[in-house]
């Protein structure tokens, strides 16, 4: 539970430079500022007051251009850690990327707040570790009716930038009426609504990530917009298991806010 606090807490720190840290320290379920910084700090090896300052919107974005072309060594520490997760551990072709025109294909959207079933998984982003949930949900989902055209299938994501791959966790979901409950084979729970960016996209299974970071890269960054701190997810246009070209076919929605407010 610390832990998952901890990392909500990073998300309202890098996205929402309003609030006061010791307001983010009680939002997130801290008694109050000083032991959420002594916790904070065991954790991540900075202060949030550092975490805030290196890592918000702005920061963020300097320190990964800048990483184009350059190696690891001739990084300062803040992009070298950068470096470090998207380059070393998460093998994204940041060079690439960046070379890469804008992306164009995106749509904002007022989403609505959507009920849904999942099951989760826990551990590292791959096909194979992901695929056995979703069949999972559909093999609950198809006997009770629920697999109709109004449906839709997600996958809620963490941001795995600050989070162990061992610690990351995906939901595979799928939308319900408020007439279904939970039961030991699915929890429920609610994914806020609000305001989304959403980049409609073709792409191998394996290219999720990579999907993703274009996606910040080359249209966020240069957009009228900032990341908020509600959950990112894609929705599928077909269950992933049951796509016979091996291409996902989805809608990449990242949750945004104005970047002046």
């Amino acid at each position: 539970v610390q832990r998952i606090r901890l990392e909500k807490s990073v998300r309202k720190l890098t996205t929402d430079r309003t609030k006061s840290i010791t307001d983010i320290a009680l939002e997130c379920g801290f008694s109050g500022s000083q032991n959420f910084a002594r916790l904070f700090k065991t954790h991540y090896g900075v202060t949030p007051s550092i975490t805030r300052r290196e890592y918000h919107w702005d920061e963020w974005k300097n320190k990964m251009r800048r990483l184009k072309g350059r190696e690891k060594e001739d990084l300062q520490p803040a992009e070298a850690h950068l470096y470090e997760i998207y380059h070393n551990k998460r093998r994204l072709p940041i060079d690439k990327i960046l070379d890469e025109r804008p992306v164009t294909q995106v749509k904002i959207v007022d989403m609505p707040g959507l009920r849904v079933a999942y099951v989760r998984s826990i551990g590292p982003y791959t096909t194979e570790r992901l695929l056995p949930a979703f069949k999972q949900l559909i093999q609950w989902a198809a006997p009770r009716g629920l697999m109709t055209g109004d449906a839709k299938i997600l996958g809620v994501w963490n941001n795995p930038g600050s989070i162990p791959e061992d610690k990351l966790v995906h939901d595979a979901c799928i939308t319900i009426p408020d007439s279904v409950m939970a039961d030991k084979w699915v929890d429920v729970q609610i994914l806020s609504g609000g305001k989304y960016a959403v980049h409609h996209c073709e792409i191998p299974a394996a290219q999720m990530e990579e999907a993703w970071l274009r996606f910040v890269l080359n249209w966020l960054t240069f957009s009228d917009y900032q990341p908020d701190d509600r959950s990112m997810y894609q929705i599928y246009y077909q269950p992933p298991q049951e796509s016979p070209s091996g291409l996902r076919v989805l809608d990449l929605c990242m949750p945004v806010k104005p970047l002046f407010e």
